[in-house]
């Protein structure tokens, strides 16, 4: 039989830890379902640290190191990172990001697809594309696909992203999935440490964490279903797994 897969698809390393670290964590530890992350630049427009940990030169690589390291934390089966450049991903031709993601979900064959809500949480217009571009890979797969549901991560309009809240949110009204799981704040934690170059990011969202704490990290991701293929699936309330209504 087959293992569940959830492929999750973001622009930047540290944007799977700050949207989506908690359901990670959760998936991965408990074996639940396999997990994959496609990212789609190395962060190499965002800050070396301060003070710098290293050369500007250096950064892609110390980003998408960081990346895999807390990656490990969190449990990914497996981890690709594209070699798009930051803060220039909406350049990129939409079909050419289209064509690479229908060939990430052919091989990973998974059943759900997460990426970021159409506002990118933050506005940042690489989280624009990336949300875009996965939209449209899903809904022009076939009806042989594997994919039966796609995610919008996002926060509620009445929950911060950490101390702070986001520029953009989403009411609680709108969401649909709440993946609650305090256990695995400490992980979340650790994986947010691992983002060295990151710190002041880090220290900005979730107080405290850059100095071993873990009580800013929310204990629950917040998520928009946005497609689904499921006939006859209805919500009842806020669902808490992604493979609710799958057999």
């Amino acid at each position: 039989m087959k293992k569940k897969s959830i492929l999750f698809i973001f622009a930047h390393p540290d944007d799977e830890t700050f949207a989506c670290g908690i359901s990670i964590s959760k998936y991965s530890e408990t074996k639940m379902a396999s997990t994959h992350l496609l990212c789609a630049t190395k962060g190499q427009a965002g800050k070396a640290g301060e003070p710098p940990l290293c050369t500007p030169e250096e950064l892609p690589h110390f980003r998408e190191q960081e990346l895999r390291d807390a990656c490990a934390i969190l449990g990914f089966d497996q981890v690709d990172v594209w070699e798009y450049q930051d803060k220039f991903l909406n350049t990129v031709p939409v079909d050419e990001l289209v064509t690479r993601i229908h060939q990430a979900i052919h091989q990973i064959q998974p059943e759900i697809v997460v990426t970021f809500a159409p506002h990118g949480i933050s506005g940042h217009p690489d989280h624009l594309a990336i949300s875009h571009a996965t939209t449209q890979a899903v809904l022009s797969l076939g009806p042989e696909t594997s994919v039966r549901k796609l995610y919008y991560a996002t926060r509620s309009s009445d929950e911060g992203f950490g101390t702070m809240k986001p520029p953009y949110t989403d009411p609680i009204e709108s969401i649909t999935t709440i993946i609650h799981a305090p256990e695995y704040m400490p992980k979340v934690a650790d994986a947010l440490r691992a983002h060295r170059t990151q710190h002041l990011s880090v220290e900005r969202v979730f107080p405290g964490v850059t100095k071993g704490e873990h009580d800013s990290v929310p204990p629950n991701n917040h998520y928009i279903l946005a497609w689904h293929s499921l006939p006859n699936y209805t919500l009842q309330g806020k669902e808490a797994d992604f493979f609710d209504g799958l057999a």
